[in-house]
């Protein structure tokens, strides 16, 4: 069961779309990780529409799931986001999604369920070849917020560029 799991999430994590003439795109984020100090899995897959040219509207809902150190957290999510490409050369060009990210976390001790949403731009770049798009999203620019359940509550605006912040994509050409 595990094993088509597996197969499963990493079929349709490597679903995406984005081509200059597509109406649609579908596609996500997954990843697996396994260290020392424990292990993550992230599913977060994508649904989208074009509402003009280089212009895209879409929403990522998902889960992830860490146990590291003996804490076990899971969390659900909602990002709905405008993707906007911009030519350059080649099919070469620039890519940046604006999007509010809206999570809620459930810890295995029971704590207060906690509460993150983010309000911010991700630059990029991405070059498509034949069917087939690379992209590259780096940093993170906006309002980050969360809530503990326990009443405290931190607020902040960023400009960060960190290891999570990092996102590399390979986008299938579907419409």
């Amino acid at each position: 069961m595990k094993k088509w799991f597996l197969i499963a999430a990493v079929l349709l994590g490597s679903l995406a779309a984005h081509a200059q003439n597509s109406r649609m795109y579908v596609g996500g984020d997954l990843s697996f990780g396994v260290s020392s100090s424990g292990t993550s899995i992230v599913v977060y897959p994508e649904v989208g529409t074009r509402i003009a040219n280089h212009l895209y509207a879409g929403l990522a809902a998902g889960f992830d799931w860490n146990n590291i150190y003996s804490a076990s957290d899971f969390t659900m999510g909602l990002t709905p986001h405008l993707r906007g490409y911009l030519p350059l050369y080649n099919g070469f060009g620039l890519s940046g999604d604006a999007f509010f990210s809206a999570r809620w976390t459930r810890r295995k001790d029971h704590a207060p369920l906690i509460n993150w949403q983010q309000l911010g731009f991700r630059p990029g770049l991405y070059f498509p070849i034949g069917p087939v798009t690379i992209s590259a999203q780096v940093g993170f620019f906006g309002w980050s917020r969360s809530d503990d359940g326990n009443g405290n509550v931190s607020s902040d605006w960023q400009a960060r560029i960190e290891a999570h912040d990092i996102v590399i994509g390979v986008l299938f050409n579907l419409l």
